[in-house]
């Protein structure tokens, strides 16, 4: 038995060292590519994808060794070396591909297939092999939901074996998983490697301290600022969560409202200028609009999203008489110290995207800046580097770059089964009808299959569904490409703490030993203002900082914030004491009238009634809790 463990601890520790040999070489094969660019965007997804598979594999067959994963190994290798060395005739020969050709892009389709179920599930997997199905026998339909007629050659071949298509294992997505969104969640993992997250953490405490809700206020600032670097919502509650959950709870707030909390802070952070996660990436990636567009434009939203569930907290706390617990004490001249390993890169790859650098040289550059500032920080004895954890957070960021990339490139396959059987356009068409051109219905039609859509993925993978299902019917009815984008954007991100699954909240669930069900509806009560923004975007543009006059942006400015008071008051009836029913049905009626200025009559007279309504109801509470306070007297 000694022997065995010995031969199992070795082997382990073997693959251990092939993973990080494997995510050094796949970094620094990265960094040449954007110094050098030697070759096509399409070989360089390929070589990309080729290291993911490797990372993945290596990283199961180390969990479990299997001789069916080390099969999966040699065939990956293959697939990567073929594709490869036969991409110029790919490119050149018309009469492309042969039956070897066909074969290794069956195989390729087929290990993202395995490794997508493993490590995502099978929901996601299932419904891209329905779509691969109607591609192939959906002539067999009805005329009015059948496909057009494709064989077993084009099929493979646009959905995995041209490497050249925009569609498939090898199209665009993937290839902007290579060229962005590893460098970007590299960037993130190299951030809290080299000690950049240390500020948050202090900055947070700070913040903290100067609110009654705490350790809350504590869990939405850290969240928020971690959340928009990490660009992943469950990393997120991984990081800030094991401290925030346990200090909330025992602070008085209940263990449904920490897990609630800490999932709706953590889900915002990628939402949040200057970086906002992975997927805001991606998105400029897959439209065209220029990054720095879509960070101005979201500014505000992201604000007053923090803003309204600081709110939430904040009211939580009066309801339950939670009085703040002592944060630990903040060495200023130490956090001042830690503050340019976090906000020079940060300031950096905003510079340098304004100045026109390409993303990928612009994050060459951040992760370069990083690394000598956590080095020389490091000089201190009290912020001294482990490399071994060093290694072990950028391996951990390189495996989430991994799998995005896989996840990814199985997206491809699905959209190349919506855009080649034309169900994309159908799909956008059915919405339009069904909206009988009503703008509010067929957002809310798109909001309702964007929430279906996106759950149990990744955001990134959530959103590019939603992107390529919904978008287009948006952009039917004449609302701008920002915000017909924006629309699935939002709802990707937050899908992770909406049940049914909820991957975010189930992570935080685990960590607050909390109710699942329960926990969701304390979440859904604290991130409402999320489910609203996407409408309030098309409705109320001046909040994206697009507006027509000043009047208008007033307006706009002043029916959002009053509207998200009143309905914070409608979903957490206290202010200053506990609302009685006429309180409350005063704070309803002021939310359906400041809901009528926005989306109906737009103009001040309901809004004007539904603020005097709210300021009235506030007076009224405000009274009731002198009265009490007398009485007790």
């Amino acid at each position: 038995m000694k022997e065995e463990d010995a031969k199992t601890s070795n082997l382990g520790t073997l693959l251990s060292y092939i993973i990080g040999t494997t995510g050094f070489a796949m970094i620094m094969y990265h960094i040449w590519y954007i110094l050098s660019l030697p070759y096509e965007p399409q070989i360089h997804s390929i070589l990309h994808l080729g290291f993911a598979f490797v990372i993945l594999i290596v990283s199961r067959l180390r969990q479990n060794w299997r001789w069916d994963y080390l099969a999966m190994l040699l065939a990956a290798v293959w697939v990567t070396y073929y594709f490869v060395y036969n991409y110029e005739e790919i490119l050149s020969n018309p009469s492309y591909p042969p039956m070897i050709c066909l074969i290794t892009g069956i195989i390729a389709a087929i290990i993202v297939f395995i490794l997508t179920v493993e490590i995502f599930g099978p929901v996601f997997p299932a419904l891209t092999a329905i779509g691969v199905l109607y591609m192939a026998f959906g002539s067999y339909l009805p005329r009015w939901i059948g496909a057009p007629q494709c064989d077993w050659d084009r099929l493979v071949t646009l959905l995995s074996a041209d490497v050249t298509s925009p569609w498939g294992v090898y199209g665009k997505l993937l290839i902007l998983s290579a060229n962005y969104l590893f460098l970007f969640i590299l960037f993130g993992s190299a951030l809290e490697a080299f000690g950049g997250l240390r500020f948050v953490m202090s900055l947070g405490m700070l913040a903290a301290s100067k609110f009654r809700s705490g350790a809350a206020a504590l869990s939405v600032f850290t969240s928020a600022l971690v959340g928009s670097v990490t660009g992943s919502t469950v990393a997120n509650i991984t990081i800030t969560g094991s401290f925030t959950i346990p200090m909330m709870k025992k602070g008085g707030f209940v263990p449904e409202q920490a897990a609630a909390i800490e999932t709706a802070a953590s889900s915002g952070g990628q939402i949040l200028p200057p970086i906002m996660g992975a997927t805001v990436f991606l998105m400029a990636g897959f439209t065209g609009i220029p990054y720095i567009s879509v960070a101005k434009a979201c500014f505000i939203p992201a604000l007053m999203y923090f803003a309204v569930l600081l709110l939430y907290a904040e009211l939580t706390a009066r309801k339950l008489n939670i009085t703040p617990i002592p944060v630990q004490k903040i060495d200023k001249r130490e956090m001042l110290l830690d503050a340019p390993v976090f906000i020079v890169p940060l300031a950096l790859l905003m510079i340098l995207l304004i100045v026109g650098f390409s993303l990928m040289r612009t994050i060459f550059w951040c992760l370069l800046c990083i690394s000598m500032l956590g080095i020389i920080n490091s000089l201190r004895p009290e912020a001294r580097l482990n490399l071994k954890e060093v290694g072990k957070k950028l391996t951990a960021g390189i495996i989430s770059g991994s799998q995005i990339a896989v996840v990814l490139a199985l997206i491809g396959v699905l959209v190349a089964t919506v855009e080649v059987t034309g169900l994309g356009m159908r799909l956008g068409n059915i919405l339009v009808a069904l909206g009988e051109h009503h703008l509010l219905l067929l957002l809310l039609l798109t909001a309702v299959t964007g929430m279906i859509l996106g759950v149990g993925l990744p955001t990134p993978a959530a959103y590019i569904i939603c992107a390529t299902l919904l978008s287009p019917a948006i952009i039917k009815l004449g609302v701008p490409l920002l915000q017909a984008h924006l629309f699935p954007l939002y709802y990707a991100v937050f899908s992770h703490l909406t049940p049914p699954v909820g991957i975010g909240l189930m992570v935080a669930c685990k960590m607050a030993e909390s109710d699942y069900l329960r926990s969701a509806v304390e979440a859904i009560k604290a991130a409402f203002s999320s489910f609203l923004f996407p409408f309030l975007f098309v409705y109320t543009p001046a909040i994206l900082l697009q507006f027509d006059g000043l009047n208008s942006a007033v307006r706009q400015f002043l029916g959002v914030s009053l509207g998200f008071l009143s309905l914070s008051l409608v979903l957490n009836p206290f202010w200053k004491t506990k609302m009685n029913t006429t309180q409350r049905l005063i704070q309803l009626t002021s939310m359906a009238f400041i809901m009528i200025s926005i989306f109906g009559t737009r103009d001040y007279l309901f809004l004007f009634i539904g603020g005097a309504l709210l300021m009235w109801g506030l007076l009224l509470n405000i009274r009731s809790s002198r009265t009490e306070t007398l009485l007790q007297i």
